[in-house]
């Protein structure tokens, strides 16, 4: 017979099992009665993401065991979540299992999974979980590293890394489209050129090609497309912030995201998750996100998303 102590014990160990469950228990049930709402987000390295959880040991990257990042530069110091549970109605599209849970530790890097860093769809899932509560959220992601506009993002290019997006995104798009009565896309976070300066003078017709074939190829003819412009010292840098800003100019539907401070050591010292680094932090992509809101979508409805139309 089990005494006093033991029962405790026992009890003990039953409610540490109990709440030590994975954060989605406290995830909301799919509202498939209402509009699911996507937002994008392609291009190369700056797209899949670099921002960093915290300072401690156990929120940094794989990589970044030994290192320090600036302080004020991480998640927790700008006041984004990363537990899971505080995404209790998103969800992210990973290809070997369709949409999944969004949980900041697992999913942010598709395909790839436990990269522990996040790119612009933390802070603007955190931002849409607080605006729509009552409808499901969905991003499709994909931001491979060092990759070009000219070949590997070429839509007339065979086996591209286009034809991979295309590909996720009709996957995607397809079974939304059969769960939801309709499906809303926010827009396409767009970050990428890095790679293109060695064809940067083709960058403004490369990127209006690029704009124009998707929208026609996804079934999303008035795609609003966000465009962060490039800030860091780098070879033809300037053609390639020139030409996103013509191709935004040029396309009502375009917006450009600009943090510039107008001196490239204040932008590495005040947006890079490493001293020197090209690559965001999450400072970076909160500030983003903040224009974002505030400049483009400060009061966007259900209603004024794109509605996904198949082809």
């Amino acid at each position: 017979m089990a005494t006093g102590k033991s029962l405790s014990i026992l009890l003990s160990v039953v409610l540490a099992a109990t709440f030590a469950q994975p954060a989605f228990a406290q995830l909301k049930e799919k509202q498939t009665k209402r509009a699911a709402i996507v937002f994008m987000v392609a291009g190369q390295s700056n797209a899949g993401g670099c921002g960093v959880f915290g300072q401690k040991e156990e929120e940094r990257p794989v990589w970044g065991k030994d290192r320090d990042f600036p302080r004020g530069s991480t998640a927790d110091a700008v006041g984004l979540p990363t537990n899971a549970a505080d995404y209790t109605h998103s969800y992210i599209w990973m290809p070997d299992a369709g949409f999944e849970r969004f949980d900041p530790w697992v999913n942010t890097r598709p395909p790839k999974r436990d990269a522990r860093v996040h790119g612009m769809e933390l802070p603007v899932l955190h931002e849409l979980e607080e605006r729509f509560p009552d409808n499901d959220l969905y991003v499709i992601k994909y931001g491979p590293s060092g990759r070009n506009l000219y070949k590997d993002w070429n839509p007339e290019q065979e086996n591209s890394h286009y034809a991979l997006w295309l590909d996720w995104c009709n996957r995607g798009m397809t079974q939304l489209n059969k769960e939801y009565p309709e499906v809303r896309v926010v827009g396409m976070y767009w970050d990428q050129g890095e790679s293109d300066k060695k064809k940067a003078d083709e960058y403004h017709a490369n990127l209006k090609n690029f704009i124009a074939v998707f929208r026609k190829d996804s079934g999303i003819p008035d795609l609003k497309v966000f465009v962060r412009k490039h800030i860091y010292d780098f070879q033809n840098v300037e053609v390639l912030a020139d030409a996103q800003k013509r191709v935004c100019d040029e396309d009502k539907q375009c917006y450009l995201l600009d943090i510039d401070l107008g001196d490239p050591a204040k932008n590495f010292e005040t947006w890079s998750y490493q001293p020197n680094n090209i690559h965001l932090s999450s400072k970076g992509f909160a500030e983003l996100t903040r224009q974002l809101f505030e400049k483009i979508l400060d009061d966007a409805t259900v209603d004024s998303f794109s509605l996904y139309s198949p082809r």
